[in-house]
């Protein structure tokens, strides 16, 4: 397809450029704080995809109804999409991704208090999980526009960036998860309680302590 952008708006592909661009990227409070936030928030997420058929079928007994599970999980994905872009326009993008990640936080400190207590049972897994996918619906497209906000200009290097670095991390650290798997779903509600406790604070150290600001305020 032809390029639609005005040449004068175009940018180089010059070594210099790009890195000038990354730089601006990596160097901004609001989009690094974001990309790491959004990374810790993947790591939990791939921790669960990496664990999810061990979760289910080795530790619920759920057999060939794996599939199904997973995707009535999957249903709060697209729950949330629904649900943000009704509301996003009228509440802004940091009322809904910080109340999304808070949500987050509180699942995993109750995912983790119901394995340590041994009440966890399949029907709240499912809910829980259900939240946590809901949750995360909701935080990843504002944390991508949060990030991207500050870089109209150079937007798609440094999405490229910005994607390059929460997929590693969400890698990363799901797959440190993931091999901790031990039968139980003790190493998964730990690794999850943390990624979210350490997300939510990135978050607040990025917003300098205000969370929920109005959606036209910038971080610098």
């Amino acid at each position: 397809m032809p390029e639609t952008l005005p040449v004068e708006n175009r940018k180089s592909i010059a070594p210099a450029e790009v890195l000038s661009a990354f730089r601006q990227t990596i160097t901004n409070r609001q989009t690094l704080g974001y990309a790491l936030c959004c990374g810790g928030v993947w790591g939990a997420m791939f921790a669960f995809v990496f664990t999810s058929q061990q979760m289910f079928t080795d530790i619920f007994k759920l057999g060939h109804y794996f599939p199904l599970a997973f995707a009535g999980v999957a249903v709060g994905v697209a729950i949330a999409g629904f649900v943000n872009s009704r509301l996003v326009g009228r509440l802004g993008m940091r009322v809904m991704s910080h109340a999304a990640l808070l949500a987050f936080a509180l699942v995993s400190v109750i995912l983790l208090i119901a394995v340590k207590l041994h009440m966890l049972p399949l029907p709240l897994f499912m809910a829980l999980s259900m939240l946590m996918m809901f949750s995360f619906g909701l935080m990843m497209a504002n944390f991508t526009a949060l990030a991207m906000e500050p870089h109209g200009h150079i937007a798609g290097t440094a999405s490229s960036l910005y994607g390059s670095i929460t997929t590693l991390l969400g890698i990363g650290v799901g797959a440190l998860i993931g091999q901790s798997y031990d039968g139980t779903l003790l190493p998964f509600a730990t690794g999850f309680f943390i990624c979210a406790l350490v997300a939510l604070a990135i978050a607040a150290v990025t917003e300098k302590g205000r969370l929920f600001r109005p959606h036209h305020t910038t971080v610098n």
